[in-house]
């Protein structure tokens, strides 16, 4: 065999085992490459319900509040909302939480789980609605008194007191007047959410209010009958937006005389005009318990 046959068989049989390696090496990549990717489609498959914004405590969830994120699989506990179903567990939706209320603080992107949630009809769900600082206490509605069941949780409402002062026995005289402004409603009968549109006629409303209004509150249904005014979401001639950043006004802004809507009823002192000075936690305001027959004739 001449040399430079020798040579050109040296370099085929080079080139082959070159070949080989590089088709060897390809193929180990693409396999590498192949596994990363089915790791990574496994480790992704699990989602979790995470906050979209900070949840501060009391907030009623809505599906916009919360959202899917990957999570590792092994990282997944029976505690967070899952996209998966599992023996104890059923898979959760956003829509499937809406309603719930956040019972600890929940940061932006943190998972969400189930312990930091309380749904309605549960233990402690009443408490977590309350604004921090807030009380709430229950009143006595009727059909009348409860604008005919259209009140219902969140809505805003003034307080109405009515009741008789007697400033002696043959002198009797009837009052009404708005005692709380802007106060929240937080459950009507044992309904803390609205059902739907159906109307119902509620014998009980449980009102947001003050330490100091609750005291009040103990004590309005001794002296007169409430009644309940509904606000609108719009701003009033008041200048009080019905909104939840608005804190419950406590005093009397205004009071109507029986005398004011029948003028077969005794204005008090009419003649004289006087005046009453009235006293509500550390503000005070001058009343006028009659008005005279000049004022009348106006």
């Amino acid at each position: 065999m001449n040399p430079r046959s020798l040579i050109l068989i040296v370099l085929a049989g080079v080139g082959v085992m070159v070949v080989v390696f590089l088709t060897r090496s390809y193929l180990g990549g693409l396999e590498s490459q192949q596994t990363a990717q089915v790791a990574r489609q496994e480790v992704a498959a699990a989602k979790i319900m995470v906050a979209a914004r900070k949840l501060p405590v009391g907030t009623i969830i809505k599906p916009e509040d919360v959202k899917w994120q990957p999570w590792p699989e092994t990282g997944v506990n029976d505690a967070y909302y899952s996209s998966r179903s599992t023996k104890d567990q059923k898979a959760e939706t956003p829509k499937g939480l809406a309603g719930k209320v956040v019972r600890n603080p929940i940061s932006k992107g943190e998972p969400i789980s189930r312990t930091a949630l309380v749904s309605q009809g549960e233990r402690g769900f009443l408490a977590a609605i309350l604004t921090p600082g807030m009380r709430a206490t229950t009143i006595k509605v009727s059909a009348t008194s409860g604008i005919g069941g259209f009140i219902f949780p969140g809505d805003r409402v003034d307080v109405i007191l009515t009741h008789t002062v007697e400033v002696s026995r043959a002198q009797r005289y009837n009052i009404s007047e708005t005692v709380f402004q802007n106060v929240r409603v937080l459950g009507v009968d044992q309904r803390t959410a609205a059902s739907g549109d159906q109307v119902r006629v509620a014998k009980t409303a449980t009102i947001e209010v003050t330490p100091k209004m609750a005291e009040k509150v103990a004590m309005l249904e001794n002296i007169g009958s409430l009644s309940l005014s509904l606000r609108s979401l719009a701003h009033g001639a008041d200048g009080l937006p019905a909104d939840p950043e608005s804190p419950p006004i406590d005093r009397t802004l205004t009071h109507t005389m029986g005398d004011e809507i029948s003028e077969f009823i005794p204005a008090m002192d009419a003649e004289k005009g006087a005046t009453l000075r009235v006293s509500r936690g550390s503000s005070s305001s001058v009343v006028t318990l009659g008005r005279t027959k000049e004022d009348s004739d106006k």
